[in-house]
Parts: C-alpha cells; sequence; structure tokens
C-alpha cells in the first residue's frame, strides 16, 4: 500500500517539487488557483490518496471506485475570508468510462445541467463533472449565490486544463430507445454499484463485465453485458436457480426462454437472456415488456 502524499501549496497554487524529490503529481497541477481571488485562498495541504489507501479518506465508499478502476484522488480544500469553504475532490480513474460510471452513479435527476467537461450536473450546493479519466466533485459548505458563483468559477477554470474529452461507453448506445425518456441512466461495472442501484438478492446478477440500468415512469430496465455466449449461459442459469430459492422474490415463473418474478409490493421483474447479454425489465408485466426487449435487442445486436 503506498504512503499517503502530503504537498504543500502557496496561496496561488504555484507548486514546488514534493520533499521526497519527485514531481508534482499532474494531478495536483489541475487544481484552480485562487491568484486574483481576493477573499479566497487554500485552507488546507492537498492530499493525494492512491489506490487502496482510497479507504483512508472515503471509508465505506472506496470499494465502488476500486471496482471500476480507480487510481488516485486529490482533494483540497479552499477558505474565504468569511470562514465558508469550497473542497475540491479529483479522481483520476483508469479510463474515461470509469469516470463516466462514477458520476453517472451519482447522478440523481433533480441537479441541473452545466456545460463544463464532457457532462455536468450542478445541485444545490456541489457539482459533479466528468471529463475524460477525470471525475471532479466541487462541494461548498452552503448555497448562497455568490459562493456557488466562486464554486463555478473554480469548476471553470479546472475543466480548462483537462484536455481529454472522453466518450460515452459503446454499451450506452443500446439505451437509446424509442418511447423511453429515461430519468437516469447508471453505468456499471459489477456488483457493488449494482447493488447501490437495486438488489436483486445474493449473487443472483453476477459476473458480468459492464451494465446499464435506466429508470423510467417507476420502472426499471437492466442489460447486463458478459463476456461470451457461454459466459451468459452459464450466469442466467444460475440467476434462474438462486430467483427460485430467492426470499426477495416470489411467484417464479417460466416463459419462452426467459422467466418472471414479483417483488414483495406485487411488480414484476422480467428476466431474458438475448445473445451475451441479460435483460431485466422491472414494473411490467411479460406481455407489456416484449416492446422494451424488441427495440433493446436490435440495440444490442450493433453493440
Amino acid at each position: 500500500m503506498k504512503k499517503i502524499i502530503i504537498i504543500l501549496l502557496v496561496l496561488s497554487l504555484h507548486y514546488f517539487h514534493a520533499a521526497t524529490g519527485q514531481e508534482i503529481d499532474e494531478v495536483v497541477n489541475l487544481l484552480p488557483s485562487v491568484e486574483g481571488y481576493s477573499n479566497w485562498s487554500v485552507k488546507d495541504s492537498a492530499e493525494i490518496f492512491y489506490d487502496d489507501d482510497l479507504f483512508l479518506y472515503i471509508n465505506g465508499g472506496a470499494d465502488i471506485y476500486l471496482e471500476y478502476g480507480f487510481e488516485k484522488v486529490v482533494a483540497c480544500k479552499y477558505r474565504n475570508f468569511e470562514a465558508h469553504t469550497i473542497l475540491i475532490d479529483i479522481y483520476k480513474m483508469t479510463d474515461p468510462t470509469a469516470a463516466y460510471g462514477i458520476f453517472s452513479l451519482n447522478s440523481s435527476n433533480w441537479g441541473k445541467a452545466v456545460d463544463l467537461g464532457t457532462a455536468s450536473i450542478l445541485y444545490d450546493y456541489y457539482l459533479d463533472s466528468w471529463k475524460g479519466s477525470y471525475f471532479i466533485r466541487f462541494t461548498a459548505n452552503n448555497n448562497e449565490p455568490g459562493m456557488m458563483d466562486t464554486l463555478l468559477l473554480l469548476a471553470k477554470q479546472l475543466d480548462s486544463k483537462i484536455e481529454e474529452k472522453g466518450k460515452l461507453p459503446h454499451l450506452s448506445l443500446a439505451f437509446d430507445l424509442p418511447d423511453i425518456e429515461f430519468e437516469t441512466i447508471k453505468y456499471i461495472r459489477g456488483i457493488i454499484a449494482l447493488n447501490n442501484v437495486f438488489n436483486f438478492g445474493h449473487g443472483s446478477i453476477s459476473g458480468f463485465s459492464e451494465g446499464l440500468i435506466g429508470s423510467f415512469d417507476g420502472k426499471m430496465l437492466f442489460a447486463f453485458s458478459y463476456a461470451d455466449d457461454k459466459k451468459r449461459r452459464e450466469w442466467f442459469a444460475s440467476a434462474k436457480g438462486k430467483m427460485q430459492m430467492s426470499k426477495k422474490f416470489t411467484d417464479y415463473t417460466e416463459i419462452d426462454e426467459g422467466f418472471t418474478v414479483k417483488d414483495k409490493s406485487g411488480s414484476y421483474l422480467c428476466f431474458k437472456p438475448y445473445k451475451r447479454f441479460i435483460i431485466v425489465v422491472k414494473g411490467e408485466n411479460w406481455e407489456e415488456a416484449q416492446s422494451v426487449f424488441i427495440n433493446l435487442q436490435k440495440n444490442l445486436d450493433g453493440i
């Protein structure tokens, strides 16, 4: 496990070499300068956490970042003369889709889209941004207009330092569906992220390499991608067995090549295998879900 590196910053954020003699980390160089901001200064030194040391910074939430593919995070807090603060966390992920995944997992439909980075959403007192391999969160200790204006200025400055744009995961094209306007779409890479959105029960859905979860009209659509058809067959058979024995769901019924169950509220979940994918529709019975299956399968054919 690597040590935490503490890097001292002067007020203008002109960076020096660390005490180890190594060059200052490139992620630290992304931090915005407060030179010219007469009321603002750096409150604390910037801290960098690598690999498993992330547990020391966000114990209880680090597993999700590591599941997507995490390299390091730099955290730095800014303060004005009124003791208000803005915390900036810059997460360097292993690739743009990992950064997008974290961004999507944290997104909700009550934020406001902002023209920054590849995608950004402004909430009451914080801003989440994705650009290239970076997921960045700016958090103010209050949402007064002046505070949020400063937060956005710092975000624009940081955004200008990241050249890499990043693209949506190829799988995301599958959810370009007629007649469905998704409220949120989550891109996941494992069980930890899945369980943060919906819990099918221990090991019921597993083994996938990536997946999409979309919410619409009180319903949910899941698409799980496997390495190949053989892997999907193995994991679909496992899912069938576990869902039959599940205490979370009832009324297991096999239909065609798929099956349905009901949750405790009486809502249907329809499971269908398709090539190297497992598709699940929650909130519609088998007949109602057919149009979703058909349209999603057409999109999956091109992925």
